[in-house]
């Protein structure tokens, strides 16, 4: 018998919309499904889907920074700021670049930084995504927002191709980040390519291919979701006992009397209003719940 919820690593194909890989889902799957963050249609990679029951999860995977590997192409920009784009005028001739020039530019904008979002973006304006008033040919103008590359890594120089991984949290656009660089360096840029190989703790060694999720039998692809108990390995953990499984069915906070097991994530030691795995005696995945004074637990989703 199939699980009945968990999560799915999927390599994103070009092509597709982060749409498309959830509908295959719950086709192939025959249940429930949603993203935890979309990638562009041009883009492939690391795109996580949740299942069944879940789904109410993926909210706490939105949050979670990411890695790219990307190329930035000089010589003409774009108005969505990546390939699929209009130029914005005639191509211009891209000088020698070294890669320690180059580099010395990608590592200012290493840290926390005012970011526009492109106009052609999910982000929403009076409850409307931007892109929709972009094509209708409306102005979209949107405010800087605060984000955080942690680090920009692996950079090449190949004529007028500049390759490297980027590092980031929630939020970054790389496509701001490739159209900024040029800016940066005098030249027009739009990135040309962009693969994510890592959300949070997951990675493409552990993604189902295209291929796979097409090709795969019902039974075979539940055997590659992740249990929703593993879904976070960075949360500490409480397995709770028969007292704290009642507490839970009725819609109480967890006192220490009902905590059978306390066990730290791979993340930091938690902190009151921080986020707890509650697991059952077996194992299973019960709650997700918020960190209170004293050891309590609060849940805030739980999965019955």
């Amino acid at each position: 018998m199939s699980p009945t919820s968990g999560m799915l690593v999927v390599d994103k194909p070009a092509g597709m919309t982060s749409h498309d890989v959830v509908q295959k889902v719950r086709r192939q799957l025959r249940c429930r499904a949603g993203h935890t963050g979309t990638l562009d249609p041009r883009a492939t990679g690391v795109l996580l889907i949740c299942l069944g029951k879940a789904t109410r999860l993926a909210r706490f995977l939105q949050q979670t920074d990411k890695v790219y590997e990307c190329v930035i192409r000089l010589g003409w920009a774009t108005d969505t700021y990546d390939a699929d784009g209009e130029a914005l005028a005639d191509p211009v001739s891209v000088p020698d670049l070294d890669v320690g020039s180059v580099g010395a530019v990608l590592g200012d904008f290493v840290g926390e930084i005012q970011q526009v979002p492109p106009a052609y973006s999910a982000k929403k304006i009076r409850g409307q995504p931007a892109y929709k008033r972009a094509r209708r040919g409306e102005v979209v103008v949107h405010e800087p927002v605060a984000v955080t590359i942690y680090d920009i890594r692996d950079v090449q120089v190949d004529g007028p191709e500049i390759r490297c991984v980027v590092h980031c949290g929630s939020g970054t656009y790389v496509r701001t980040l490739a159209k900024d660089v040029g800016d940066r360096l005098g030249i027009p840029a739009h990135l040309a390519e962009l693969r994510r190989i890592r959300v949070g703790n997951f990675g493409l060694e552990s993604a189902v291919t295209w291929a796979e999720l097409g090709d795969g039998e019902l039974e075979e692809l539940w055997g590659k979701a992740l249990d929703p108990a593993a879904m976070f390995p960075r949360w500490a953990t409480a397995v709770v006992n028969e007292v704290g499984i009642g507490v839970v069915a009725n819609g109480g906070v967890i006192e220490p009397n009902g905590v059978a097991e306390r066990r730290r994530g791979s993340g930091d030691d938690p902190v009151h209003g921080d986020w707890v795995r509650v697991l059952r005696p077996d194992g299973s995945f019960l709650a997700a719940a918020e960190l209170l004074p004293g050891g309590m637990l609060q849940p805030r989703v739980v999965l019955r």
